[in-house]
This record gives structure tokens, C-alpha cells and sequence, in this order.
């Protein structure tokens, strides 16, 4: 998550933040000002291209209710707000709504155009996507975090912005107010309810504390807790202690060697694995092929095949039972969903060379059926 100060007019923020999620209640609908002297919709200059449109500027969305998405198509948060845009893009474009993504990357190969443009087709985003690689429009936007989603009028101006999940019903409320504006006849349907696992008001829901985000390789700091030195390039052969394993900490075994940015360990061979000791109900990894072939990850939570119940909607299961992943893509990949929060012993097991490890994020929140 990048931090960089956000000083905006008129703003609504609902947010997501030390593992818990909140929705607001219902605000005031957003009325349209010609003379509004809240912040305007800026150029997308400096970008690296578009894909799924010719270049957009505030002068050709003049007229067209505007919704500013930052997004990064390894975040597992942008990725749970992904049901609700296309949902919003799909009943609303035709009366003038228009979403533009703006693809700022985390990771070196995610600001990769052809990276981007695959994650697009699979994630089934029809909207324009403006390509951020060198950060030029997030600077200009004075962009905080993924994801960030800014809503502009038919005039351009400011009424809303949201950092982090959340205040699904409430944006959406405020985009049919925008768009009766200018099409006082249309009719629109009530707002989308909020999907089972984002109805954190539900009587019982809770949010549990969670092990934070872990980046695998050194690019944030030491990040292996049995490692030695090493350099980039060199494997070096981990081996796991037999000690006991602190939450939240990374351990490796076999020969490993980290990227050449520093973001991500790459396994080199030697039976090698990762482990990692966490508490949490879903689990999220960025990983990637990195000298293009596909991997078989096998995957163990507790020294055991991950439990049918407890598989995120990436894990695979062979003959023998065997719970592993199928690595093919530079991506993140959900390994894990718990039926319930816990603390678990995770490891990924590579059957090769060249599996790159890049973060590891967890998610807590629990809502009952």
C-alpha cells in the first residue's frame, strides 16, 4: 500500500483498514453544480497506453458521469470490488456512466501491457483501462492506496471518493442520483445487494485480527527469517529450522535465489518450499512463472492436503489427494479459504525451477449464512 497525503473537497471516504471492513450509512444524494469549486477531473497524460478504448480526456468525458478506478490486477482487494463495477458498468453505460481503470502496478511484471491485457480478459473487465507503469497519474490524482475509486459528475467535479472495499450501495446510490440528473425518465433498479462475503453489518459478522501482507522477497526490507546473506542471481541453500516458527515470518528451504528488483524469491531446485505460519480465514499469493514454464505447486496447510472445504477457488486436487496449484500465469492466486479463522501452517512446494514468490495477503472477515 502506498501512502501519499490525500487533501480533497467535498469527499466522502468510507474505508478498509486493520482488518476491518465497514459500510456506511446511506448519504445524501449528490446534487449536480455547474459553479463547483470541488477538485476536477484531471488528464490521464503520461499514461503507456489504453486498452479497450482510444485515449479519453475530462474534455471527452465532458457530459458523462465519471468513475476514476486505481486498481492493480494482483490486489486481492481490487479484485473483490470487481463484481460490483461490472454490475454498475453493465446497467449503467448506456446512460452516460463511464468507469476508467487506471492499471497502476505494484510489481514489476504487472505493469507489463501484455500482463495487464490477459488479467483483463480473465477477469472479464469491458471498461476502459488506462496503463499508469511509471506512476504519472497516480502522482497527478495524488493517489493513496488500492483500490481508490473516484466518482465525477457530467461536469467533471469531484462527489465522492472511496479508499479501500466498501460503501458498495451507497456509490451506487450516488451514481443513479448523478445519472436521473440527466435522464429524468429513465428508470433504475434498486442497488445491488451486497454480496455474502461483504455484508459486514450482517448481525454476527466479525473481523479478526489477521497476519499482514507479507512480501516474500528483500525489495521492503529482510524478509526470510532463516536467511544468510545473499545476493541477486546466487542460490543460496535455505534450510528450514526445526525450531519453532514465528506467525507472520517467512521460511524457506532448498536452493532459492531473489529476483533481480529484489521483488520476489525464486526457487532454484532441491526440494524446495516455502512456510509461512499464519492466522486468517482466506489467503492470497502472487506468484509467478518466471522462466515461462508451468508450475505444480503443492500446497499443505498443517503438514496436511488442504481440506476440500477449506480450498480457495485456485486449488486443485489429484488422483491421491494431493491439494496443489497450477502456476501459469503471473497472477494472484487464491489458495485459501477457511471455513473458519484459524492458525495454520502453510506451505508451497514448487516442482521446479523458476516459481517466483512475490506477497503473500490474508483476509479475516466473517460473515455467517
Amino acid at each position: 500500500m502506498r501512502s501519499i497525503a490525500l487533501v480533497l473537497a467535498l469527499v466522502v471516504v468510507g474505508s478498509v483498514a486493520a482488518g476491518l471492513k465497514q459500510s456506511a450509512a446511506a448519504t445524501a444524494t449528490p446534487q449536480i453544480a455547474a459553479a463547483d469549486t470541488s477538485p476536477s477531473l484531471l488528464p490521464f497524460d503520461g499514461n503507456t497506453g489504453w486498452i479497450g478504448s482510444p485515449p479519453l480526456t475530462p474534455a471527452t468525458l465532458h457530459g458523462k458521469v465519471v468513475l476514476v478506478d486505481f486498481w492493480e490486477y494482483t490486489c486481492v482487494n481490487c479484485l473483490r470490488t470487481l463484481p460490483y463495477l461490472r454490475t454498475w458498468y453493465d446497467r449503467y453505460h448506456n446512460l452516460g456512466f463511464v468507469i476508467v481503470g487506471v492499471h497502476t502496478p505494484e510489481f514489476g511484471f504487472s505493469g507489463e501491457s501484455g500482463n495487464v491485457a490477459a488479467a483483463i480478459k480473465q477477469l472479464n473487465i469491458t471498461w476502459p483501462v488506462v496503463l499508469d507503469t511509471n506512476d504519472v497519474i497516480a502522482k497527478r490524482y495524488q493517489f493513496t492506496g488500492w483500490p481508490e475509486e473516484l466518482l465525477f459528475d457530467q461536469n467533471g467535479q469531484l462527489v465522492e471518493t472511496q479508499n479501500g472495499e466498501g460503501n458498495y450501495p451507497q456509490t451506487e446510490a450516488k451514481i443513479q442520483a448523478l445519472l436521473r440528473a440527466s435522464n429524468p425518465q429513465a428508470h433504475f433498479p434498486a442497488v445491488m445487494a451486497l454480496l455474502p462475503q461483504d455484508s459486514y453489518d450482517k448481525p454476527g459478522a466479525v473481523c479478526y485480527p489477521q497476519t499482514a501482507e507479507t512480501f516474500v522477497g528483500p525489495w521492503h526490507g529482510p524478509s526470510i527469517a532463516n536467511a544468510s546473506a545473499f545476493t541477486s542471481g546466487a542460490d543460496v541453500n535455505f534450510v528450514d529450522p526445526t525450531s519453532a516458527h514465528d506467525d507472520g515470518k517467512v521460511y524457506l528451504s532448498g536452493y532459492w535465489h531473489p529476483s533481480e528488483n529484489g521483488q520476489a524469491m525464486i526457487s532454484g531446485g532441491g526440494r524446495a518450499y516455502m512456510r509461512l505460519p499464519y492466522h486468517a480465514i482466506q489467503v492470497v499469493a502472487v506468484l509467478k512463472p518466471e522462466n515461462g514454464r508451468t508450475n505444480r505447486v503443492v500446497v499443505t496447510e498443517d503438514g496436511q492436503p488442504v481440506p476440500k472445504s477449506d480450498a480457495g477457488s485456485d486449488l486443485q486436487y489429484d488422483a491421491s489427494g494431493t491439494s496443489y496449484l497450477t502456476v501459469d500465469a503471473p497472477r494472484a492466486y487464491n489458495v485459501i479459504m477457511n471455513k473458519a479463522f484459524g492458525q495454520h501452517d502453510l506451505r508451497l512446494a514448487p516442482d521446479g525451477l523458476g516459481l517466483g514468490i512475490y506477497s503473500i495477503a490474508f483476509e479475516s472477515c466473517q460473515v455467517p449464512s
